[in-house]
């Protein structure tokens, strides 16, 4: 756990005041040092960000959050340890006005819908443009919702929905149960005839559930479909 004290810049009481409404004040949360520090050099190499502290951990982002309250906290998905979605749930608890934002190199529907459920504003992957990190940071400070373009397609809304906090989860969620069972048999690669006498329904009731899956999740052919079964966990490659 490092804490990175701000300057204290030699300006009248009034300019100090001005400048502090314009900064947006960062907690850095990952456990690859390496990550940490780039993300850190980034952000406080940005005129109107300014990162308080780092931790590797999400126990102690828990502690630092509560300590410096900063406006914004950024949150690495796997870490080892106190779960990140179990220190943003308690960081929000302490402090209900920081605005949390996740972090991660693989962004999975069942993660997105975590991070949703426990009130964090933003999710953004790893491979995005540098630049996308300060720009998501400034809009969940004025209380947006902010997700990389590859999460935006896989949530429930508009782009319009989404910059009025109105995504409550993503396409995934909206599967029925039966669906989702027929889902996971395309993706073990059964053809409808098979899915059809292992659920004890007719083919045509397959083929509608197949359909029905893929405008939900805006899949256009089987084979994108499995793959989209294998990544989201519904079965085991």
């Amino acid at each position: 756990m490092r804490e990175v004290l701000l300057p204290n810049p030699l300006f009248s009481a009034e300019i100090r005041g001005m400048a502090a409404t314009k900064t947006i004040t960062v907690l850095v949360v990952d456990d690859h040092a390496l990550i940490r520090s780039a993300l850190v050099t980034v952000l406080n190499a940005t005129e109107d960000l300014r990162v308080l502290a780092e931790a590797s951990n999400g126990a102690d982002a828990v502690e630092l959050a509560h300590k410096h309250s900063p406006a914004v906290v950024v949150l690495d998905v796997e870490m080892p340890g106190v779960d990140a979605f179990h220190a943003a749930s308690h960081i929000l608890q302490l402090r209900p006005s920081t605005a949390i934002m996740f972090l991660t190199a693989h962004a999975h529907d069942r993660a997105i819908e975590q991070a949703i459920k426990v009130g964090a504003l933003g999710f953004v992957v790893k491979g995005d443009d540098p630049s996308a990190i300060p720009m998501a940071i400034r809009a969940i400070a004025r209380g947006e919702q902010y997700f990389s373009p590859t999460v935006s397609e896989r949530v429930k809304g508009s782009l319009a929905d989404i910059r009025k906090r109105k995504v409550t989860g993503t396409r995934g969620e909206s599967l029925s149960e039966r669906e989702v069972e027929v889902l996971r048999y395309v993706g073990k690669g059964y053809a409808k005839k098979q899915i059809a006498e292992m659920l004890g329904i007719s083919v045509k009731t397959v083929d509608k559930h197949v359909t029905s899956v893929m405008e939900k999740l805006d899949i256009h052919d089987r084979v994108e479909l499995a793959l989209y079964a294998v990544r989201e966990k519904f079965i085991t490659p």
